[in-house]
C-alpha cells in the first residue's frame, strides 16, 4: 500500500505536454492526468507546434499521438531527441497511438519514446505509463546512432494499482468548466457523426473527381484509423471493426500513391459502403459486437481482398 500511495504522490503537481491532433481526445487525455494529480497541462495539435512548446516553458512528462499532421509524433521524438537543450531533449515521452504494428512499435522505441501505449487507453494502462515514465525511469543514453531512454528495461515490475477500462472511469471526470462527463458516450456519438459526414463528403469529392487527389483518400484514411483506435474506448467497438476494414482498404494505397490508379471505382465502392455501414450502425444505437455485425465485418473484409486483388492485377 505504501508502494501504491508513493506512486499516486509522484503524478501530484506534475506537468504534461499533450499532443494530439483530435480535440476531443485531448480533452478526455487532459481529464484524465487531472484525476491522476497533474495540475499543468499544456496541448499542441501536431509536432511542430510542440517543439515550440518544449522551448517556451519545462515539462514533466509529454503524453504523444503518433497520427498527426504536418508533424506525426514519430518526427517529433525524433527531433525531440536531438535537442540542442538537454532538458529538452531529455524530456520522458509517452506515445499514446492506435498505431499496433510490431515494426512500428519497434521504430518508436529506436527514435526515443520512453514508453508506448496502444489506444483504446484505459486509465490504469496511462498511470502505469506515466509512473514507469517518471519514476521508474531508465538511464539517458547518447550515442552516435541513438539518443533516448535505455532500451534494456532491467526493471519492469508490473504496475499493481487499479486496472478498469476507461469506460468504467468517465462518470467520475470532469474537465476544466466542471462540466460531467457521465455523458461522454453520447458525446462521443456526436463526434463519430461528424467523422462519418467528413468521410461521406471527401468519397463524394472523389466520386466527381476526374482525377482525384491523394490528399482526399489520406483524409479519409486518417480518419478511418483514428476512428479504430478512438471507439473502443467509448464502446463504440463494431464501429472501430468497420473503420479498420476501411483502413485496411486504403492503406496499400497510403504507402503506394500510384495504386490509387488501380481498382480506382471498386476501391471508391468499398469506401462507400465501408461509411454507410458506419452511418447504419451508429443510426440504428449499435455498439457491440453481435453475429450481424460480425457478418457485415467479413463481408466487408472480403471486398477489401478483392479490392487489394484487383490492384495487383
Amino acid at each position: 500500500m505504501q508502494t501504491g500511495r508513493r506512486q499516486d504522490d509522484a503524478l501530484t503537481g506534475r506537468s504534461a505536454l499533450l499532443i494530439d491532433d483530435n480535440a476531443f481526445m485531448r480533452r478526455l487525455v487532459r481529464s484524465l492526468l487531472r484525476q491522476f494529480g497533474f495540475d499543468d497541462i499544456h496541448e499542441a495539435a501536431d509536432g511542430s507546434e510542440a517543439l515550440l512548446r518544449v522551448t517556451e516553458r519545462q515539462f514533466d512528462v509529454i503524453v504523444c499521438d503518433w497520427m498527426m499532421e504536418p508533424t506525426d509524433g514519430y518526427a517529433f521524438v525524433r527531433s525531440l531527441r536531438q535537442h540542442a537543450v538537454p532538458a529538452v531533449q531529455t524530456l520522458p515521452v509517452v506515445m499514446l497511438t492506435a498505431v499496433a504494428a510490431q515494426n512500428k512499435v519497434m521504430a518508436a522505441r529506436d527514435a526515443g519514446v520512453t514508453e508506448y501505449l496502444v489506444k483504446p487507453v484505459s486509465s490504469g494502462k496511462l498511470r502505469a505509463r506515466l509512473i514507469a515514465a517518471l519514476i521508474r525511469s531508465r538511464d539517458f543514453v547518447v550515442a552516435d546512432d541513438y539518443v533516448g531512454p535505455d532500451r534494456r528495461r532491467r526493471d519492469d515490475v508490473e504496475y499493481q494499482g487499479t486496472r478498469r477500462r476507461l469506460s468504467d472511469r468517465l462518470r467520475s471526470l470532469t474537465d476544466e468548466e466542471g462540466e460531467d462527463w457521465a455523458n461522454a458516450a453520447a458525446n462521443y456519438a456526436t463526434v463519430l457523426r461528424g467523422d462519418i459526414e467528413r468521410m461521406q463528403v471527401e468519397l463524394a469529392g472523389i466520386a466527381a473527381d476526374a482525377r482525384p487527389s491523394f490528399e482526399a483518400w489520406r483524409s479519409v484514411h486518417r480518419m478511418a484509423h483514428d476512428l479504430k483506435g478512438q471507439a473502443p474506448t467509448f464502446g463504440y467497438v463494431a464501429a472501430a471493426e468497420i473503420a479498420g476494414s476501411l483502413e485496411r482498404l486504403l492503406r496499400p494505397a497510403m504507402q503506394a500513391p500510384d495504386m490509387l490508379e488501380r481498382a480506382g471505382e471498386r476501391r471508391l465502392r468499398a469506401g462507400k459502403t465501408h461509411v454507410e455501414a458506419l452511418s447504419l450502425i451508429l443510426e440504428q444505437g449499435i455498439t457491440g459486437r453481435s453475429p450481424e455485425t460480425d457478418a457485415l465485418a467479413e463481408r466487408l473484409n472480403r471486398t477489401v481482398e478483392r479490392v487489394h486483388r484487383e490492384s495487383l492485377l
